[in-house]
C-alpha cells in the first residue's frame, strides 16, 4: 500500500472522526487497510480510500481495526483496580478450589496489551501458565500475529511501572518484548463475534470475558445475539466487562449488574437462567408511544409556559453571567429555543463561593466523590464543584467521566480554552470518545464559534449515527446558523433515532436532555416553531 493511501486515509479519518493519526502511527493503519481491502475486493489502497470517502458505513467497520494502534496496557484503571483487587484473585481461588484452571477470554485484543496485561496480574498473583487458559482474539488477523510477536515500541510501555517492564520485558531494538515466560500464558487466536456460534468454546466454561470497546460499533441485532452467546459461555457467577461507553442499559437484560472498585460489571446469575426464544430482548420504545409536544400557539397569543418536565441544554447565549458575578441580570433573554439556563439555576450558582474541600470527601471513592460534585452542580454551586472534580484529577488523572465533567465545568464558567484541555486530554485518553466530541461542541456553541461546534457534533454523529442528542444539538447550531431547513432534518433525525435505546452519556452536563421524553418534547416543540417560518 501506498504512502499517499496512508496519508490521504489519515487525514479521512480527521476529518470524518477526528481521530489524529502520525506517521510513527501508521502501522495500525496497515493492519487495519490488510483486513478490510481483501472484504471489498480491492487491491489498489488509493482506490479503497476513495471509496471511503462516499461510503461510510465502510468507513465504520475500518475505525475499529484502526484503532488497535491507539490500545494500552492496563487500559481503563478502575476496571484493573477490581481486576487486581477482587476478580482476578477470586476466579484465580474458585478454579483452584475446583481443581481447573481459571478461564479467560480477551475477544477483541488487537495487538495484545490487554491479555498481556491480564497475564502480568496473573502472574503477580501467583498463578503459573498451567493453571490459566487465556484466550486472545481479534477478528484483524494481522493484529493477531503483531500480538503474539509481542514486541511493543518503547513508547507503548513507557506507562508500565519501572518494576513490570524489568520483570516482563525485555530490551529489543526500538522497544521491548513479552519475555517468553509471560507468553506462555496467553493463546492468540482469529475470532469473529458476530458469527451465530463460537465452535471453540463450551457452554459455561469461562470465568470472565472482556470484550471492551467492541460492541459501540455493532448493531443492536448483533449486540444481542452476541450478549445470548457469552451469557452461556460464562459459568453461573462468572463476569463480563464492557467499555466504559458500553451500557446494556436497555439493549440487554439477562446480566445482573455490579459495582466493584468504582467499575460497573456484568455478571451471570448464579440462579439457573429461565429460556427465552432467540432475539427477544428488551424492546426499544416505539416512536409512536413518545408522547406529542403541544405545538406553541400563533404568534399573536401568550406564549405558553414551558412544561417542568422539559429542560434544554444548558449553555449560557454569553459567558459573562457566570464569569464575572453570576448575576442573573447579567443574562440576556435568549432569542426563541436558544438553550439556555434557568434564571433560577444562575442565581443558585452564587451559593457557597468556597475552594476549601471537605476532608471527608478525600474519603470516597471516586465515583462517590464525582457524585458528590454532580450534587454541587445541581444545586448551583459550580466553585465547589470545580473545585471537587479538580482534586479528583490529582487523584484519578484518567478519570475520564471526571475529565468530562470538568470540561464541561470549564465551559458553562466561562474558561473555554481549559473546558478544550479537558476534552483533548479525554480524547488522549479514548480516541473515539462520543462524549468528548458532544461536550466540545457544547464549549464551541458556549463561545459563539459555530462552525467549530458544527465540526465537533459532526464528528460525534459519524462515530454513532444513533444519538439522538447529538442530532437535537446539531439542530440547535444550525439554527444558529440560520440554516433552517438543515434545523429541520436534524431535529427529525433527533426524533427518529428514538426509535433506538439511547445510551447514557459519560460525564455531566447540567439541564441536558436525557430521557427520550425530554428529547422528544424539545425536539417535536423546535420542530413545530420551524414550521412556522423562521424567526424575525
Amino acid at each position: 500500500m501506498t504512502s499517499r493511501a496512508l496519508q490521504q486515509l489519515a487525514a479521512l479519518l480527521l476529518e470524518r472522526a477526528g481521530l489524529k493519526i502520525t506517521p510513527d502511527g501508521y502501522h495500525s493503519l496497515r493492519l487495519a487497510l490488510s483486513t478490510r481491502m481483501p472484504l471489498s475486493g480491492l487491491e489498489d489502497s488509493e482506490e479503497y480510500v476513495n471509496r471511503l470517502r462516499t461510503q461510510e458505513d465502510e468507513l465504520r467497520k475500518l475505525l475499529p481495526l484502526v484503532t488497535v494502534g491507539h490500545t494500552e496496557f492496563f487500559r481503563d484503571p478502575k476496571q484493573f483496580s477490581a481486576l487486581e483487587n477482587r476478580i482476578l484473585p477470586e476466579a484465580l481461588a474458585r478454579a483452584r478450589r475446583e481443581t481447573r484452571r481459571v478461564s479467560i477470554w480477551s475477544a477483541g485484543c488487537a495487538t495484545g496489551e490487554e491479555p498481556y496485561s491480564l497475564a502480568m496480574v496473573l502472574a503477580e498473583l501467583g498463578a503459573l501458565p498451567i493453571e490459566v487458559d487465556l484466550w486472545a482474539t481479534d477478528l484483524n488477523l494481522a493484529a493477531v500475529e503483531a500480538a503474539k510477536q509481542g514486541r511493543f515500541a518503547s513508547r507503548r510501555v513507557a506507562s508500565i511501572p519501572s518494576d513490570r517492564r524489568t520483570r516482563f520485558f525485555r530490551p529489543v531494538p526500538g522497544g521491548h518484548e513479552i519475555v517468553s515466560s509471560l507468553k506462555d500464558y496467553v493463546r492468540f487466536d482469529g475470532q469473529n463475534l458476530a458469527v451465530p456460534v463460537f465452535e471453540k468454546v463450551k457452554p459455561e466454561s469461562l470465568d470472565l470475558i472482556l470484550c471492551r470497546n467492541v460492541i459501540i460499533y455493532f448493531d443492536l441485532p448483533t449486540i444481542r445475539a452476541l450478549m445470548d452467546r457469552f451469557l452461556a459461555a460464562l459459568r453461573p457467577g462468572a463476569l463480563l466487562l464492557l467499555g466504559y461507553s458500553e451500557s446494556l442499559f436497555k439493549v440487554y437484560d439477562r446480566f445482573e449488574m455490579v459495582e466493584m472498585e468504582g467499575s460497573f460489571i456484568y455478571r451471570r446469575p448464579v440462579k439457573p437462567l429461565e429460556p427465552r426464544a432467540p432475539g427477544v430482548g428488551p424492546k426499544p420504545m416505539p416512536l409512536g408511544a413518545l408522547p406529542p409536544a403541544t405545538p406553541p400557539r400563533p404568534s399573536t397569543q401568550t406564549p405558553p409556559k414551558p412544561r417542568p418536565t422539559i429542560r434544554t441544554p444548558a449553555v449560557l447565549p454569553s459567558t459573562e453571567a457566570l464569569q464575572q458575578t453570576l448575576d442573573v441580570s447579567d443574562v440576556k433573554t435568549p432569542t426563541r429555543r436558544t438553550p439556555a439556563l434557568s434564571a433560577e439555576f444562575i442565581q443558585a450558582a452564587r451559593a457557597r463561593p468556597t475552594n476549601e474541600m471537605p476532608a471527608w470527601s478525600l474519603m470516597l471513592s471516586p465515583g462517590e466523590r464525582l457524585n458528590a460534585a454532580v450534587r454541587m452542580i445541581e444545586r448551583g454551586d459550580f466553585v465547589s464543584a470545580v473545585a471537587t472534580v479538580e482534586q479528583l484529577l490529582v487523584d484519578e488523572p484518567n478519570h475520564l467521566d471526571a475529565l468530562l465533567t470538568i470540561g464541561n465545568l470549564y465551559s458553562l464558567t466561562g474558561r473555554i480554552a481549559d473546558a478544550r484541555e479537558a476534552f483533548n486530554q479525554a480524547l488522549h485518553r479514548e480516541p473515539l470518545c462520543v462524549e468528548a466530541r458532544v461536550f466540545g461542541g457544547l464549549a464551541a456553541l458556549q463561545a459563539g464559534e459555530l462552525p467549530e461546534a458544527r465540526s465537533e457534533l459532526g464528528k460525534a454523529l459519524f462515530l454513532e449515527p444513533s444519538l439522538a442528542i447529538g442530532h437535537y444539538l446539531m439542530a440547535q447550531i444550525h439554527e444558529r446558523l440560520s440554516d433552517h431547513e438543515a434545523a429541520r432534518r436534524s431535529y427529525r433525525n433527533a426524533i427518529s433515532q428514538l426509535r433506538f435505546p439511547q445510551r447514557p452519556l459519560a460525564g455531566h452536563y447540567p439541564e441536558l436532555p436525557d430521557s427520550a421524553d425530554a428529547i422528544s418534547r424539545a425536539a417535536r416543540y423546535a420542530l413545530a416553531a420551524l414550521e412556522e417560518g423562521p424567526p424575525r
